[in-house]
């Protein structure tokens, strides 16, 4: 078996911009989905994390997580007009599933570097990403923007990504964070209203254009803002500051300012909770206790529990985190999980 290793992904800042062509800017991370594979009789797909064998002579949708495999078999033989062999492929992973840590996309993204690479297809790292992402969005129904494929695909280590996903023209920035660290806080909750949570969010950002007459949110501004009332007034108002927010991070960080790059963190997450309203009590508490404690903190993913990103100096965190792990388990009956985080190449080939 040849095998693959595709990475998790954080983004620093630029949360639910991605879809509406935006700024975001994320690095991958050293959390892997594992993936082996070697031709086969027929398609064989197990996964060590579900204990679960599907197998198939002919790929029809399943429903289940192996769709994401499917999908982006049916994808490459669409666009280059030949059969895939069948793969016997067998999957594992570090990488925390429902964090937000983007292990979809991992799996995407890994699964076509893979089969790209077998079979001398061909195709770049771009083209890999834009494989996942159309899966995500024509096979599996997640209406998502491209920041993840293109960081599981594209990234390199100790750098980030600042990504325009208008012009999609990337650019890798230096991760020079001095004394400080990013960790990753896992809420352990995923509230099941999150996916259509999240179509639902799209669709209002989709309404604001219409009123605006615009579109694409790259030609909204502040004065457009004022045209608008409610609901509508409150998401555009996040896009439009939060594509603000990841521009200023940059700078910040090219500055080695790393007391903006902190503050930027917090303003982010007050946005996603009191204008694009995709926070949640488990996440909204993290956050609340983090403040003054450490340099910055907000929520990642699409939202509704999942993770917290935080960047602070490794004593200041590790001294903190067990009050807050039993002021946690005081409210909510649950655990947080934790890790620091590392950043990482994009998708590679480990062994044969």
């Amino acid at each position: 078996m040849i095998k693959y290793r595709s990475p998790g992904r954080i983004n620093i800042i630029g949360e639910h911009t991605d879809y509406n062509d935006g700024y975001v800017f994320p690095f991958a991370i050293d959390k892997y989905i594992y993936i082996n594979l070697e031709k086969s009789e027929k398609f064989e797909f197990y996964s060590e994390s579900e204990n679960k064998i599907i197998i198939q002579e002919k790929l029809e949708k399943t429903n289940t997580w192996a769709d994401y495999i499917i999908g982006v078999i049916k994808e490459i033989e669409k666009i280059l007009h030949i059969g895939i062999p069948p793969f016997k492929i067998n999957i594992s992973s570090t990488l925390p599933i429902g964090a937000g840590l983007s292990s979809s996309a991992a799996l995407e993204v890994g699964i076509a570097y893979g089969i790209n690479d077998i079979l001398n297809l061909n195709l770049s790292r771009v083209e890999i990403a834009e494989i996942g992402w159309k899966v995500e969005n024509e096979f599996i129904g997640l209406r998502c923007g491209i920041m993840d494929q293109y960081a599981c695909s594209l990234s390199k280590k100790d750098n980030a990504i600042l990504l325009d996903t208008y012009t999609k023209q990337f650019q890798h920035i230096p991760l020079k964070l001095g004394e400080y660290n990013f960790f990753i806080i896992n809420s352990g909750v995923k509230h099941e209203l999150g996916n259509s949570e999240y179509n639902k969010r799209r669709q209002e950002c989709e309404e604001v254009l219409n009123k605006l007459n615009k579109k694409t949110f790259r030609d909204v501004n502040k004065n457009d803002l004022e045209k608008l009332n409610g609901t509508l007034f409150k998401r555009a108002k996040h896009v439009v500051e939060e594509n603000e927010r990841v521009l200023k991070t940059v700078e910040a960080l090219k500055n080695s300012n790393i007391q903006e790059v902190g503050k930027y963190l917090f303003e982010s997450h007050e946005s996603l909770k009191n204008l694009y309203e995709v926070s949640c009590e488990e996440t909204d508490f993290i956050v609340d206790f983090l403040k003054n404690n450490v340099l910055g903190a907000r929520m990642v993913g699409g939202g509704f529990g999942g993770s917290i990103l935080v960047l602070s100096k490794k004593n200041e965190f590790y001294n903190l985190i067990d009050e807050l792990n039993k002021r946690y388990h005081e409210k909510f009956g649950l655990n947080i999980d934790y890790f620091e985080v590392n950043s990482a190449n994009g998708v590679e080939k480990i062994g044969d």
